[in-house]
């Protein structure tokens, strides 16, 4: 008896839709993500669940979760949809030509250090690939919310990825206006910063971060104080040419505002140093042409102070 194997007309319709809100627990946040209005999002979303007989989210005013049903249809849905995707872009890429859309999660922080220095040279250089940043501080599940790569510091990668330097290890620094500091006075120790303004940074787990120093041959962690508040290392950033207070910030970041001496370094001696940043992908991820042209260009065009 010949078996079947056609797949009923329309059936993979909507899974993108379901994937994305599924990813950012939210229609609106996943109609963003793809160019549409979220009454599109809703409706994908209601014809998907009629054709799979059972609700696959839970909705309130205030949050989208995930029902039963959306969980094990979360479970085989994404890694097939991940290897449909995989399949198309290995056969656009059989002929080696670098194309197609290049989805990069990206922690906020390496927006600016890594991205600044090379967006406009990549896209003019490889006018076929669609470059789709995506800033994201928490170590989202690059399959299922679609990203070819993601890039974090060499700390924050999980064992199961494979990893690619991006550049050389760099230092967190502590830094302030001159105004800030003469007015304030400048902290000679990490302990002075108890008596200083600081700015947080709020976490996507909503957390505060510590501020991290090298005391001696270990690292000691500390929770400061301040009038700011900010969940983006941009913000921070801001906050600190602003005078209002002291921040924690990569050395890359604010290397050009130290140079001009709108910026100073203190607690030079104490400044602790993380492993670098790292573009990262899931180790059964074939290396597409697109993600091969971004690394090497990352390489090649990245400043010296920041080149592997």
């Amino acid at each position: 008896m010949k078996q079947n194997l056609t797949i009923p007309q329309g059936t993979l319709d909507g899974i993108e839709a379901f994937l994305r809100v599924a990813a950012r627990r939210s229609f609106s946040a996943a109609a963003l993500d793809l160019g549409v209005s979220p009454s599109a999002i809703s409706q994908t979303i209601k014809a998907l669940e009629a054709r799979v007989g059972a609700p696959l989210f839970m909705r309130t005013t205030r949050s989208v979760s995930l029902t039963q049903a959306g969980e094990m249809f979360h479970a085989r849905a994404a890694p097939a949809f991940a290897g449909l995707a995989d399949a198309y872009e290995a056969a656009r890429n059989l002929g080696g030509r670098a194309v197609g859309r290049l989805r990069i999660n990206l922690m906020r922080g390496a927006i600016q250090p890594l991205f600044a220095p090379i967006l406009a040279g990549f896209c003019d250089e490889y006018p076929d690939i669609e470059l789709e940043i995506f800033a994201d501080d928490s170590l989202s599940d690059l399959i299922a919310g679609g990203f070819d790569a993601g890039v974090r510091t060499g700390e924050m990668l999980e064992g199961d990825m494979i990893a690619v330097r991006l550049s050389e290890p760099f230092r967190f620094v502590a830094v302030g206006t001159p105004e800030y500091f003469e007015r304030f006075g400048r902290p000679k120790s990490p302990s002075d910063l108890a008596l200083h303004r600081c700015i947080r940074l709020r976490l996507a787990s909503s957390g505060m971060l510590p501020w991290t120093f090298q005391m001696g041959n270990r690292e000691e962690e500390m929770q400061i104080t301040g009038p700011v508040i900010v969940n983006d290392i941009s913000a921070m950033t801001v906050a600190v040419r602003s005078g209002v207070a002291i921040g924690m910030i990569a050395e890359p970041i604010i290397a050009d505002d130290v140079a001009a001496g709108r910026m100073e370094i203190v607690l030079d001696e104490f400044a602790a140093t993380t492993a670098g940043l790292f573009l990262y992908y899931p180790s059964r991820k074939q290396v597409m042409p697109k993600l091969r042209a971004f690394i090497d260009y990352a390489r090649d065009h990245l400043p010296a102070h920041l080149r592997s």
